[in-house]
């Protein structure tokens, strides 16, 4: 394949994952939306809704709207995936980002199982006064659609000049710092889908700015409120100190930072509105592009010296 080939290659590749990142907007903001609203029963069957892929209501009811928009949209970011992986096939040469496609359309698989599952085993299903097996799945659900969009933005990134510009040796501090970030941030998503999923939020009382990071309240709601809040901060702090590590090229730092101040904004304002449901999806959306954006850079460390 001459030079023209690979350029025009990588061209409809990057468009391809483009395409499927911003599709994959649509998938979060119809699952987060689903969670803020308490939706994710709308239909006790899967992966039918109400044993149709057109169920009565749900262009008219808010809680089917928003389940049934939800399972269409990850249906679609299942086939763009697909999609991906054979053109990865067909044209790309290097075999880590070969494989990253394929893995790519496996964790689009176990996504769709886990949300399955987190129906399935509801306890609107099974009977019984708990509901550990479907809120386990559902907290995996969440993490793993954060890790699947990462993996895609590292995907997309490495169809850029910039991927293939990078070319200077990156320093330990970097490739440390990078990686105690992206930990960081899991975490914090992790306690966050936790939060969430078993409705766990611990709403600020008294105003007091003191409470925005120490919540009030006891029990395991206060520690998950705690962890997750203060988390923000020592994952805020770890992304700053990756930001500026090395060179420090303004499109690394920039993004990143900017991506912090409005996550870091949306999580005080969904403490201030805790019946806004908009604020705590745009919250999790947002910080799903931050987690992507801190991986594909970290990714983009590596690249010069392991890729």
């Amino acid at each position: 394949m001459n030079d023209t080939a690979v350029a025009k290659s990588n061209n409809h590749l990057r468009w391809l994952c483009y395409i499927a990142l911003g599709w994959s907007i649509l998938v979060l903001q119809a699952g987060g939306f689903t969670t803020s609203i308490r939706a994710g029963m709308a239909f006790l069957d899967w992966p039918l809704s109400n044993g149709s892929i057109n169920p009565p209501g749900w262009l008219t009811e808010i809680d089917k709207f928003a389940e049934h928009s939800h399972r269409l949209a990850a249906s679609g970011l299942g086939l763009l995936c697909i999609v991906i992986a054979l053109a990865h096939f067909k044209w790309e040469k290097r075999p880590l980002i070969r494989r990253a496609s394929y893995g790519l359309v496996a964790l689009v698989i176990l996504q769709g199982i886990f949300g399955g599952l987190r129906v399935l085993l509801d306890q609107l299903n099974l009977g019984g006064d708990e509901n550990f097996k479907a809120v386990f799945f559902a907290v995996v659900h969440a993490v793993n659609a954060q890790i699947t969009i990462a993996i895609l933005a590292i995907i997309a990134l490495s169809h850029t000049q910039l991927w293939r510009s990078k070319k200077s040796p990156s320093t330990s501090f970097e490739i440390i710092s990078g990686r105690v970030a992206v930990g960081v941030i899991l975490s914090i998503i992790l306690i966050g889908a936790v939060m969430r999923q078993n409705h766990l939020t611990t709403w600020v009382t008294t105003g007091s700015a003191t409470e925005l990071f120490y919540p009030t309240g006891e029990g395991f709601a206060w520690w998950a409120n705690f962890l997750h809040r203060g988390g923000a901060i020592l994952g805020a702090l770890a992304i700053l100190i990756f930001s500026f590590s090395g060179s420090r090229p303004l499109v690394r730092w920039l993004p990143l930072c900017l991506l912090i101040l409005f996550q870091i904004t949306l999580g005080i304002l969904s403490i201030q509105l805790p019946l806004n449901p908009h604020v705590r999806t745009i919250h999790l959306v947002v910080g799903a592009a931050l987690f992507s954006t801190l991986c594909a850079h970290v990714a983009l460390v590596h690249r010069a010296n392991k890729l």
